[in-house]
């Protein structure tokens, strides 16, 4: 009996490091102005509108790995990605499920990201950025 106890259990214990747990499913940041989750292959919402200085949580609810990148040189198809003027590209490298990424956005303007594991599926996204008041 007590075998079989634990092999129901085992399945439970492999599934909370699958992304069930972790910081993706906790309260977002005080600080986040906007939360973006990802799915298994979108985003949601896919836009966001933020004022200069603000913050977006990107929180990967999904089971896989993803990445949120604006960096055009990372992008297989560069039309995918783009940033304001005056900008830097960011990226918050793999996203293990579970796992949560944080960007203040400081340059008003337009932010067309993706996820570098998922362009090839059109897991794109985007961030507006209006001037502070």
């Amino acid at each position: 009996m007590r075998v079989s106890f634990l092999l129901l259990l085992a399945p439970l214990a492999a599934i909370g490091g699958c992304g069930i747990t972790g910081p993706a499913h906790d309260a977002p940041r005080a600080d986040a102005a906007a939360v973006v989750d990802m799915g298994f292959s979108s985003f949601e919402p896919e836009v966001v509108h933020i004022r200069a200085g603000q913050t977006v949580e990107w929180r990967n609810t999904a089971l896989i790995t993803h990445n949120v990148s604006d960096d055009k040189a990372k992008a297989v198809n560069a039309a995918d990605a783009s940033i304001p003027e005056g900008a830097t590209p960011f990226d918050s490298g793999d996203l293990k499920a579970g796992n949560v990424y944080s960007h203040t956005f400081t340059v008003p303007g337009t932010y067309k990201y993706f996820c570098r594991h998922h362009e090839d599926a059109a897991m794109f996204g985007t961030v507006i950025v209006d001037p502070a008041p």
